[in-house]
């Protein structure tokens, strides 16, 4: 699943610290960029029907959202690298798992994938924010985006090609190698005299213990609904257009493609902060969440002329993807110096949730509908935080 924002951002940060986790992020996100598109298609051969694809994905976004709630408690009795480490190992079981081309083999390989995602994107976002000065937060995120944002530009489509055009099982080697380059790249980074991979200076805030305090403030509940809502859109994109386009009769390449092509806006995100700059996040955010609503269920509506609505699809990614330049700025404006660590632990599980309501609202609707529902209830989630993005304040 496309997870490419993270609440946290960097600015005057020494080189060498700033290339240490871009090489992080980068390595991570090729990982999950190469399985994006292809796990589906896997999932759906297997299971011939797109409603059994989602449980599956409820199911094992489950635990993903268990490991995920209980690692900051984890963390207090095991060291941090070496949960990164077991990230690492998680997409290498993903690789194996997936490559033994059975059922049992995508049970395993997206098991590896959902878990290798939970323990990597909050150790190393730990590290972030242990090693990096408050003060120095700040403009990190466009170039964080450009790296990771090319590797989802290029990635779900190059994970299909090589499958299914090149090498059966290509992209499952390269899965395996990348995670093993970033065991090696980390190891070696902690080894040596980089400041940015150090032990950890403490334990990492336990979100459940912050609850109360985060629901007691309005506008961070607020931006971690658009957060849900933002997040929910990708992971029906990305999981369901491959599927879409499968049952439509074309060549799986082209799934591949219309999703790679969605992401690629993303490298344009210095454009669209400089939007949200001259219009305001809120506006920016109201247009693009509204707009990309309404190509969703266009896309929907059309879905009997796949061209069409493939067209559709991607005027809907593109519009997303202004909802991504303004990536957690609603959160970050909102929370409290004072407690920003605290309530990142919070805002973070939108992630967790998002993986676990979004299957289970579409496994529903695909309990009595047509596929192209889907689009239809994404799209229209998508206009319901437009809604929401009004009450956002007007000076933001």
């Amino acid at each position: 699943m496309r997870r490419i924002h993270y609440p946290v951002l960097l600015r005057n940060v020494e080189e060498a610290k700033a290339g240490t986790f871009v090489a992080l992020f980068t390595l991570e996100s090729t990982c999950r960029a190469l399985l994006a598109t292809i796990v589906p298609l896997l999932a759906y051969q297997h299971l011939k029907d797109a409603q059994r694809v989602t449980l599956l994905y409820l199911v094992l976004n489950s635990v993903g959202l268990l490991v995920g709630l209980t690692l900051p408690m984890l963390l207090h009795a095991v060291a941090r690298r070496w949960v990164l480490t077991v990230g690492c190992l998680f997409y290498v079981v993903a690789g194996f798992g997936l490559a033994q081309a059975d059922l049992i083999g995508l049970v395993i390989g997206l098991s590896g994938q959902v878990l290798g995602t939970a323990l990597l994107e909050l150790t190393i976002n730990l590290y972030l924010l242990d090693h990096i000065p408050r003060r120095e937060l700040n403009h990190f995120e466009p170039k964080r985006l450009l790296f990771s944002g090319t590797a989802f530009a290029a990635g779900p489509w190059l994970g299909v090609w090589l499958h299914k055009d090149v090498l059966e099982n290509s992209t499952f080697c390269l899965v395996v190698l990348f995670s093993v380059l970033l065991t090696m790249y980390f190891w070696r980074q902690r080894l040596g005299d980089n400041e940015a991979i150090q032990p950890a200076t403490g334990p990492p805030p336990n979100p459940l213990r912050f609850l109360p305090r985060f629901l007691a403030q309005p506008r961070l509940v607020l931006s971690w609904i658009l957060a849900v809502g933002r997040n929910g859109w990708w992971l029906m994109f990305f999981v369901y257009v491959p599927i879409f386009v499968t049952e439509a009769g074309l060549n799986a390449q082209i799934g591949g493609a219309l999703v790679s092509l969605g992401v690629a806006p993303m490298l344009l995100v210095r454009v669209w902060g400089r939007l949200g700059v001259r219009y305001g996040i809120r506006r920016l955010l109201v247009a693009s969440y509204g707009a990309s609503g309404l190509f969703t269920i266009a896309a929907g509506i059309f879905a009997g002329t796949p061209w069409i609505a493939i067209g559709l699809l991607w005027l809907a990614a593109f519009t997303a993807t202004l909802v991504d330049g303004a990536g957690n700025v609603p959160f970050l404006r909102a929370v409290r110096t004072y407690e920003r660590s605290e309530m990142t632990s919070v805002f973070m599980t939108f992630r967790y949730a998002t993986s676990l309501l979004m299957p289970a609202l579409f496994a529903i609707v695909l309990t009595m509908l047509p596929l192209k529902a889907v689009f239809i209830t994404g799209g229209g989630v998508a206009i319901s935080m437009a809604a929401l993005s009004c009450y956002l304040p007007r000076r933001l």
